[in-house]
């Protein structure tokens, strides 16, 4: 009988050792996908899904975080600037954003044109960003398939260069919206399709430092109602962030901003190498 009790309280102790060494699974579904180069990463939550992208501009002098959230709940929600936090992942601190007004205005000083490398006369009209395209039903069956995948099974984060996900796993659409030999646009492939739609905001910005494009796509305050997306960019000076101390696989010390975005009672957190 001690024999068979002794047995019995080691096999529930490595039981609970292994349990306790499993990680534990996350709430929310994550992944990436890239835009003309760019890395995106996504974040699917109950009710909400956020998309993040980071890169240098301004002749590598300013930061600009791209961020998009989507609305697949049932009421109304309020996203504002102020509420997004931009930390240096690396050195461990806060990074302060700088408002698109501020920046444009900077940057109308003769004394930053070259520094900024601004174009002081618009080559065209400035492109004001998409945030009117509404979430189709299926788009916000991919959001809820995400979402119900990650709190049943559980999924893995991301590491650096790994997981990179350009399909994902069957459910985004319903059984009967699904027919032999069509173009089926799976669960990464429409969040990508929005980003791609229109000429993309951070290539953009590298590519034409125009004041009034800067300002025109900042990250703003907005009330975003159901099946409806906004996104906006955030500013902060480049020279904040602090350099890795160990070099990365490809040779090169790295950059990281970590961005916290709370919408609603939810809250999604990205880790993005800036180039």
């Amino acid at each position: 009988m001690r024999c068979f009790l002794g047995a019995l309280l080691l096999g529930c102790s490595l039981f609970a050792q292994d349990q306790s060494s499993s990680p534990q699974n996350s709430p929310l579904g994550k992944g990436m996908f890239y835009v003309e180069g760019i890395v995106y990463q996504y974040v699917a939550g109950t009710d909400y899904t956020v998309v993040a992208a980071a890169h240098s501009v301004l002749n590598r002098k300013f930061l600009a975080v791209k961020v998009r959230v989507y609305n697949a709940g049932q009421r109304s929600v309020t996203v504002k600037p102020e509420d997004v936090v931009l930390e240096d992942a690396n050195g461990g601190h806060a990074l302060a954003a700088l408002s698109g007004a501020a920046l444009a205005k900077k940057m109308r000083h003769p004394y930053n044109w070259a520094r900024l490398a601004v174009t002081p006369v618009a080559g065209g009209e400035a492109q004001a960003p998409d945030d009117t395209a509404t979430i189709t039903p299926q788009l916000v069956e991919m959001m809820k398939a995400m979402a119900a995948q990650a709190q049943g099974a559980g999924t893995s984060t991301m590491p650096g260069g790994k997981n990179l996900l350009y399909t994902d796993t069957p459910g985004a659409l319903r059984p009967g919206e699904v027919t032999p030999g069509a173009n089926v646009c799976d669960q990464v492939c429409r969040l990508h399709n929005v980003e791609a739609g229109s000429p993309d905001v951070l290539t953009q910005l590298q590519r034409q430092n125009l004041p009034d494009y800067v300002e025109q796509n900042a990250f703003l305050a907005n009330t975003i109602p159901p099946r409806a997306n906004a996104s906006g960019v955030l500013y902060c000076g480049l020279g904040k962030l602090s350099e890795s101390s160990q070099a990365s696989s490809h040779g090169k010390k790295e950059r990281l901003v970590r961005v916290t975005v709370p919408v609603g009672a939810e809250s999604f957190q990205f880790v993005i190498p800036v180039e």
